[in-house]
């Protein structure tokens, strides 16, 4: 052996042992007759049986599966659009005149009524003009009544008293106007709402157009998007819409288009739309990005679960579960013609009946009219299975 090494080298007698091995598997083999292959074989066959839909099938050879029967389903015309979210009312809180805060009778965030005083200017010249003008205007009324009884007497002349009279609405109109310099730095608010961050302190000058302070009403939110002018057969007051917004990616809000513009954009070629959204809870705000989509031309049709199709190069299939012989359900294979798809639903429009099963689980290992057995739904399925009756 040491010769061999040293000649041939150990690869060689390596090769050797291996074909020596070889032989001693060979003869044992030809002894047991082939019993081995056959245990084998026997082995494999129920591994091979079971393999695939483990747990979905049942005895006999037939795949457990589960259907849903066809049914009626609400469609609609859907249109995606991109809107931004409106205020029902909104207004920026600015002076009517250049004057100095006196008082801020609101804080960043309050909820105010409609009227409530927020912002008071300094008035204290006007104050002053306005007891004057009040002064004055209570003297031309007194004087108006008195020459009002020497007319009545004969006392007084016509002229007189046209003269009295017109000094005292003179009186009363600079009563007004005093009156309205004062309301003018009032600031109120015209409609309930919730105030937002305060920009301004009293004490700062301000003059028209400066910002204090803005008033949102969002109980109802505005919510305006543009559609193509080829779409407006589809918008019209009434028809229903739902939006998502990022902030609630979990969350849907629906409304209605509440007007549609009498223009369209002969830039864009678009008309712009306005929906409104109730807004309870006041979670969305103005100036939000939103996601529409119009649900236009609402109608009932025949309808399957998407996960039942089989869609296919000439055209879509479904398995139907039918009655076989000996009342062994078996599943074939029907071809169907398809409509709108949404919401995980497809429109049949032609190929099945009201009622019909279609497998919606274990669709891809059927083979056309191969025997199948219903089973029951697990929790959490999408759709459960509506056994045929009989």
């Amino acid at each position: 052996m040491l010769g061999l090494i040293k000649r041939y080298g150990f690869a060689a007698v390596v090769a050797g042992g291996l074909g020596l091995m070889t032989l001693v598997v060979v003869g044992k083999t030809l002894l047991s007759g082939g019993n081995g292959d056959d245990s084998a074989a026997k082995a494999a066959a129920p591994a091979a049986h079971s393999g695939g839909g483990r747990g979905r099938n049942g005895g006999g050879g037939a795949p457990t599966v589960l259907a849903t029967a066809a049914a009626q389903h609400t469609f609609t015309d859907a249109l995606q659009a991109i809107g931004t979210a409106q205020a029902r009312e909104s207004i920026v809180l600015t002076p009517k005149v250049a004057d100095t805060i006196r008082a801020l009778r609101f804080d960043s965030g309050d909820r105010v009524r409609q009227g409530q005083v927020l912002v008071e200017m300094s008035s204290v010249e006007q104050a002053a003009d306005l007891a004057e003008a009040r002064a004055a205007n209570q003297a031309a009324q007194e004087d108006l009544r008195r020459t009002q009884e020497l007319f009545n007497r004969g006392f007084a002349s016509q002229a007189r008293l046209d003269t009295v009279q017109a000094a005292a609405q003179a009186a009363q109109a600079r009563l007004n106007a005093g009156g309205s310099r004062i309301a003018d730095r009032t600031i109120r608010a015209p409609f309930p709402g919730i105030v937002g961050l305060r920009t301004a302190s009293p004490g700062q000058f301000m003059r028209p157009g400066d910002q204090i302070g803005t008033l949102d009403d969002i109980s109802q939110i505005k919510l305006d998007f543009d559609v193509p002018e080829t779409q407006l057969s589809r918008v019209a007051q009434g028809v229903e819409i739902v939006a998502h917004t990022a902030a609630y990616a979990d969350r849907v809000f629906t409304g209605v288009i509440a007007n549609v513009d009498s223009r369209i954009d002969p830039t864009t070629r678009t008309v712009r739309v306005r929906a409104m959204l109730p807004n309870t809870d006041e979670v969305l705000r103005p100036g939000m990005l939103m996601t529409v989509e119009v649900r236009s031309n609402p109608r009932q049709a025949l309808a399957i679960p998407e996960i039942a199709i089989l869609d296919q190069i000439d055209g879509a299939y479904v398995y139907r579960v039918a009655a076989g012989d000996g009342g062994q359900r078996r599943a074939d294979l029907v071809r169907i013609r398809t409509g709108q798809r949404s919401g995980g639903m497809a429109e049949v429009l032609e190929g099945l009946n009201m009622g019909d099963q279609v497998v919606t689980e274990g669709v891809q290992s059927l083979r056309p009219g191969q025997p199948v057995t219903l089973g029951a739904a697990r929790e959490g399925d999408a759709q459960a299975p509506v056994r045929p009756r009989g």
